[in-house]
């Protein structure tokens, strides 16, 4: 009985919409200008810890990739405890992800303002602290464009980006009024899209620079309703350039 009222719970809080099971990854914006540059971005945002790559690998094209993880509940405050286990019902449950893509930088050459393309796909995951069985898993594809400005010691900047998620849902549960017990394995499959804006500002000098964003989340399409997510983040760091 004690079981299948913390299943019951923990089913509340994690797909319900009191916790964000999808945690949007962190963007590349590196607004290049040149084939050779190389930029590593590490940062702390208000649900993770991340780090992001990315280099003009010729005169048009560059490539991306970014991880993010967060081992415990940054954003989240233990409003119940059940058997002497803390349940987080608010924030962003511990998860993990990461990303890469490609594509095409400087495409207004004859400007002073920077346009970049770029496409990939990713993967993340959300889990309990307290069960194995219980977690959630997406698959992404996504479509970004990065524009903005690069002054001697500042930079300005933002990105829009529209991702496809598929996610697969696993917990397990006891069959319910089945005697003796049996505990199985229930999965629970559906996607969404989703469109998000992000502001970036960086200042310092030429190798080494501060940088502040700004991000928003919002749903377009989902097969589900109770699939929540992060509405704003926001998260500062280092930028280093070579």
């Amino acid at each position: 009985m004690k079981s299948t009222h913390y299943n019951l719970l923990f089913l509340t809080y994690f797909i319900s919409g009191c916790a964000s099971t999808y945690i949007p990854s962190p963007k590349n914006v590196p607004l290049f200008e040149k084939k050779g540059e190389v930029q590593i971005e590490a940062g702390a945002s208000t649900n993770s810890l991340y780090l992001t790559g990315s280099y003009a690998f010729s005169e048009k094209y560059a490539m991306i990739a970014n991880g993010s993880a967060a081992y415990c509940y940054i954003s989240g405050k233990p409003i119940r405890s059940y058997n002497e286990l803390t349940i987080f019902l608010d924030g962003d449950v511990p998860h993990c992800s990461f990303e890469a893509g490609i594509g095409r930088y400087n495409l207004l050459p004859s400007s002073n303002s920077r346009l970049e393309v770029f496409a990939g796909s990713g993967y993340g995951m959300a889990y309990d602290f307290f069960s194995k069985d219980r977690k959630s898993r997406y698959f992404q594809g996504f479509m970004q464009i990065n524009s903005g400005k690069r002054f001697n010691r500042v930079e300005l900047g933002w990105s829009l980006r529209t991702v496809y998620t598929g996610f697969q849902y696993q917990y397990g549960s006891y069959i319910p009024d089945h005697y003796p017990k049996e505990y199985i394995i229930k999965h629970v499959n559906y996607h969404a899209f989703y469109l998000e804006p992000l502001f970036v500002l960086r200042v310092g000098g030429q190798r080494l620079r501060w940088f502040a964003r700004c991000g928003f989340n919002a749903p377009l399409v989902s097969s589900s309703k109770s699939v929540d997510h992060t509405i704003l983040h926001i998260s500062t760091g280092l930028n280093l350039r070579f």
